[in-house]
């Protein structure tokens, strides 16, 4: 594989292990930390996931108008700014707020490596887009370990190496994906799908005209 679907590869396991410290721990830290009910870390979890689906739609289409660096950049600011708010301030409503924050950041960072990896390497066919996919099951499996870890000092650790993973990723990407050159999909796209429409009704008048 290309050297820059290996730092991809990073980058994406990297993103995944920062989101995924939070996960296993969230419903113990909101129940018995907290003194939440159950039901509060299920709909702070719900939030999260609304959150990253909205940054998928977000994400993707920053990478069609200002391209992949400047996409990643700024969900990675977000998920930064938010992971270091949470480690600070993670009381039940702040913590609902900076999660939700997080989910958003991460939502948006996930689509934009994948469509990095076929960008840079079409000529991988699947493979680019397999790799991205074992990165993440990577990053989830690390990342929960690393989190049993890392909670065995102390719970509330679990926010400062949450913020600290997401700061290295931050710098990681701002070093190693500057400067990157995807090929643009969204105008060969779209002009592609114009041909098509043309074709197809080129073809509707051509059957038509013989009735």
């Amino acid at each position: 594989m290309p050297k820059i679907i290996w730092l991809l590869i990073i980058g994406m396991s990297t993103n995944v292990i920062a989101s995924s410290f939070l996960w296993p721990l969230n419903t113990i830290y909101i129940h018995e930390q907290l003194g939440e009910p159950l039901s509060a870390a299920g709909v702070v979890l719900m939030m999260y996931a609304g959150a990253g689906v909205i940054g998928n739609i977000v994400g993707g289409r920053l990478f069609d108008v200002i391209g992949g660096y400047k996409t990643l950049v700024i969900g990675m600011t977000f998920a930064l700014g938010f992971a270091i708010l949470l480690a600070f301030n993670h009381e039940y409503y702040q913590y609902m707020a900076f999660l939700t924050g997080i989910g958003l950041g991460h939502g948006m960072i996930v689509p934009v490596f994948y469509s990095l990896a076929g960008s840079l390497w079409p000529e991988g066919g699947r493979r680019p887009f397999n790799a991205m996919y074992v990165a993440q099951n990577v990053g989830v499996s690390a990342g929960t370990a690393l989190a049993g870890i890392v909670a065995a000092f102390h719970i509330e650790m679990i926010f400062v190496a949450n913020s600290i993973t997401y700061l290295l990723l931050f710098l990681f990407a701002v070093i190693a994906y500057r400067g990157i050159q995807e090929r643009s999909t969204s105008s060969a796209q779209v002009q592609k799908s114009k041909n098509f429409k043309q074709q197809n009704m080129s073809a509707l008048r051509f059957c038509l005209s013989g009735f």
